[in-house]
């Protein structure tokens, strides 16, 4: 039996997407934190201390990309949802 998507709810599906993609970059985060602890204050010829990278950005890099990507699946459905209307939507075939 054949289905089509014609309709994607856009609220359910960017939090379940932006929530999935929080968890998976979470390790990512935690392995940048390390090596920003590890490298040592880098200064310039004069002795001027250069800032490093802020700790915050790679402590809430997960909430940034989740919230990031909560708004561009939610266009990304909010096209789909006008594509499919004109010419139909995902299809797949189903079996028992």
């Amino acid at each position: 039996m054949k289905i089509q998507i014609t309709n994607i709810s856009g609220h359910q599906t960017s939090k379940v997407f932006a929530i999935t993609l929080v968890i998976l970059m979470l390790p990512f985060s935690f392995i940048s934190i390390f090596f920003f602890f590890m490298t040592p204050e880098m200064k310039t010829n004069n002795g001027e201390q250069i800032p490093s990278f802020s700790f915050l950005f790679f402590a809430f890099a997960p909430l940034f990309y989740g919230v990031m990507f909560y708004f561009m699946q939610r266009l990304f459905c909010w096209v789909y949802n006008l594509v499919a209307k004109k010419v139909g939507g995902f299809e797949f075939e189903t079996s028992e």
